[in-house]
Parts: structure tokens; C-alpha cells; sequence
């Protein structure tokens, strides 16, 4: 079963709750519109270095971020287990990984695409190009911190608690809201050179790679480090094929036949009903071919007379 196949799936299982696109949709509009003002005043009375206009942008990166990294936890979360199947069953961790994380990609793509009509409707955006670009790295480094914590953290309120802490950290420390942005500490915060260059904020904390280079070196690293940690917590704690059989009272021959239905059917080949079914055509054609070959046997066969004395 192929990458795309997967992911198509994944997206497919996603959206059937519509809920979870309205959150997507609604969650980003309502923030940006709604909370753009009061953190532009937030940011006046702590001192941060971004004006009204560069906080009014940064909030459409950090709704989408959020957003991003939530949803994608909980894709994660919810599927540990049936992954670790799938894993079982045959299908490459690599590939399951890049199919979830490309499932994170695509919600956090709808997020960053609510998130700026909401601030093109607000405020206008003088520099698209940049507000989107800038906009959608903030989703991607959320999409990592939501991958490796729901890789690690099976609790979904510790988990939901965790990125939310680490999102209120990087968005009253970052630069456009906090006085102390020139503090070397600051700038491990994971989208404090995100903000920089979305902002255009004059502080040059990049140096010589730039505000956009390190931005998407951060960007870059969290979606590796994201894959690396998913791939090893799928690929971890698997069983054998023995202790497999034996936890789940299988013969060898029916935890082959798992393998058998990953490649041949997918997902749904895992279900009960559809295993029955395709056990059910597969006994069928092995009979129909038992008796074309005892037909054929007995056509090919000498006659008796021959033998006589």
C-alpha cells in the first residue's frame, strides 16, 4: 500500500467527524479577529518590540500553529495502537509516518488558509507573500511539537496541556510581545525567528544565516526530528511474530494472511468482516482450482485398459 493511499485514508478517516473541520475553520477566524486586539494591548503593556500591525499579522501564525499541533497530537494519539498493527501487519514504519505526517500537513495548510483570510479581513496584510509563508512555518514547527508529543504522551489532557504550555511560552516570550526578545534564551523558542521574519522586525538575531534562514532551519528540523521520533515509537515495543500469535491467538498461517490483506486491500483488509470475505473468495478460488486440477488430472490420466493383463 502506497504513501498516497495511506494519507488518503488518514485525511478521508479525519474529516468523516465534521467537527473537526469546523474547529479548523472557525477556531483560527475567531481568534484572529477576536483576540488580535487585546493582544496588540497586551503587547503595548509588556514592553515587546512589534507594533500593532506586527502583532495583528503574528496572530494568524499562532492560531494556525496551535491548531496544527493539536490536531496533529491527537491523529497521532488516537492511533498508536492501530499503527502499531499496521506496522505488525507488514506495512512499512516509514511509510505510515510520512502518510500521518502529510495528513498533519494538509489540515495544518487549511488552518493557515482560514487564519489569513481572517487577517486579510481584519487588517488587511501588506506583504502576502510573506504573511502566508510566514504563517505556514508556524504550522509546521507546530506540526512537529504535536507529532512527537503525541508520539510520547499517551494522556490527551497532559498532552493538550503540554503544547498549549509550550505555545503560551512562545507567544508572551517571543518578540513582538515581550520586552526581553533580546535575551539569548528567548531565541530557543521555536518560532522566536519565525516571528522575526513574518514581522520584520529589525532585531537581527539571525546573524550572518538571517532571520529566514534560521526560521526555516527551525521549520525543517522539527518535521525531521518529528519523523524520527514517530518512526521510532511505532517501530517500538512491537511485538514478535511469535509473541504476536501468541497474545492474540493466531496460527502463524492466519498472522501471515494480515500481511497478505495489508498489501492486497489496505486498511480495510484488517477488518474482521472484509478478512472473512477475502478468506472466504481466497478458500473458494483454492477450491475451484483444487478441482480444475483434479479434473485435469484425471483427463491426463492413462486409461485403466492399458494396465490390464
Amino acid at each position: 500500500m502506497s504513501t498516497l493511499v495511506c494519507w488518503r485514508r488518514f485525511l478521508t478517516d479525519y474529516v468523516r467527524n465534521p467537527v473537526n473541520l469546523l474547529l479548523l475553520v472557525v477556531v483560527p477566524v475567531v481568534f484572529v479577529v477576536v483576540a488580535a486586539g487585546s493582544l496588540v494591548d497586551a503587547a503595548k503593556l509588556l514592553g515587546g518590540a512589534g507594533n500593532g500591525v506586527g502583532v495583528a499579522t503574528a496572530t494568524a501564525g499562532w492560531a494556525a500553529g496551535f491548531l496544527a499541533g493539536v490536531a496533529m497530537y491527537f491523529q497521532m494519539s488516537a492511533a498508536r495502537e492501530a499503527d502499531r498493527g499496521l506496522v505488525i501487519a507488514g506495512l512499512l514504519a516509514r511509510r505510515l509516518v510520512t502518510a500521518r505526517l502529510l495528513t498533519g500537513l494538509t489540515l495544518a495548510v487549511l488552518a493557515s488558509a482560514a487564519a489569513l483570510v481572517a487577517l486579510q479581513l481584519r487588517a488587511g496584510v501588506d506583504d502576502a507573500v510573506r504573511a502566508a509563508f510566514g504563517t505556514l512555518m508556524f504550522a509546521v514547527v507546530y506540526l512537529g511539537i504535536g507529532a512527537v508529543v503525541g508520539a510520547l504522551v499517551r494522556n490527551t489532557v497532559n498532552g493538550t496541556v503540554l503544547i498549549l504550555f509550550i505555545w503560551i511560552l512562545d507567544v508572551f516570550f517571543g518578540p513582538t510581545m515581550s520586552s526581553g526578545a533580546d535575551k539569548v534564551l528567548t531565541r530557543l523558542l521555536p518560532t522566536h525567528f519565525v516571528t522575526l521574519w513574518m514581522t520584520d522586525l529589525p532585531l537581527r538575531h539571525g546573524g550572518r544565516f538571517g532571520d529566514l534562514g534560521i526560521a526555516v532551519g527551525w521549520t525543517i528540523a522539527a518535521t525531521v526530528l518529528a519523523f524520527a521520533v514517530v518512526v521510532a515509537a511505532v517501530r517500538g515495543g512491537l511485538l514478535s511474530m511469535s509473541d504476536a500469535c501468541a497474545r492474540y491467538r493466531l496460527t502463524t498461517e492466519e498472522f501471515l494472511s494480515w500481511q497478505t490483506q495489508v498489501d492486497r486491500n489496505g486498511l480495510h483488509g484488517l477488518r474482521a468482516t472484509r478478512i472473512q470475505e477475502y478468506r472466504g473468495s481466497a478458500r473458494r478460488a483454492h477450491g475451484h482450482d483444487a478441482r480444475a486440477a483434479g479434473l485435469l488430472s484425471e483427463r491426463a490420466r492413462p486409461p485403466a485398459s492399458r494396465y490390464r493383463a
